[in-house]
């Protein structure tokens, strides 16, 4: 259940037609898993296996995240928790909202893990991380104010 808050979908029968928006943002969101992989894969051929020993993990973590918060947009409206109550007029508007709120966290999670990733070779590897913290939390923002309203 992706938990928002106190207010439950359950009972509700919505059908979201995914725009290209949204399959854009799983491609984006895909882009930093694949770098990390082909870093992983890299730097793992020139140590010999001892990175993908130390890393491998990391990188099973970063397709991991992509992968559920990639699946959040196929799921159910009823196995949401919205943050404001949901009405049978504003439950489409909450649910897209709700959605499009786990994309922009899956390309911020994917920043953020390339970031710590990469700051043991790139010394700009901590503005991944910096990236992923602000666009997690100004997303945020903007689907509270959204959903306040929308309510």
């Amino acid at each position: 259940m992706i938990n928002l808050g106190f207010y439950s979908g359950s009972g509700r029968d919505v059908r979201y037609q995914r725009t290209m928006f949204d399959y854009l943002l799983t491609g984006i969101a895909f882009l930093p898993v694949l770098v990390g992989w082909i870093y992983i894969l890299y730097r793992s051929e020139q140590t010999g296996g001892l990175f993908f020993q130390e890393n491998g993990a990391a990188g099973f973590v970063m397709l991991l995240l992509f992968l559920v918060l990639g699946c959040s947009m196929f799921v159910p409206v009823r196995y949401y928790r919205f943050a404001f109550r949901v009405t049978e007029a504003n439950v489409g508007r909450q649910y897209v909202l709700a959605i499009r709120l786990c994309q922009f966290w899956n390309v911020a999670i994917g920043c953020m893990n390339l970031g710590k990733l990469l700051a043991e070779t790139c010394e700009n590897a901590i503005y991944f991380s910096v990236f992923g913290v602000v666009l997690m939390a100004f997303t945020f923002v903007v689907y509270s104010v959204l959903a306040y309203k929308m309510r």
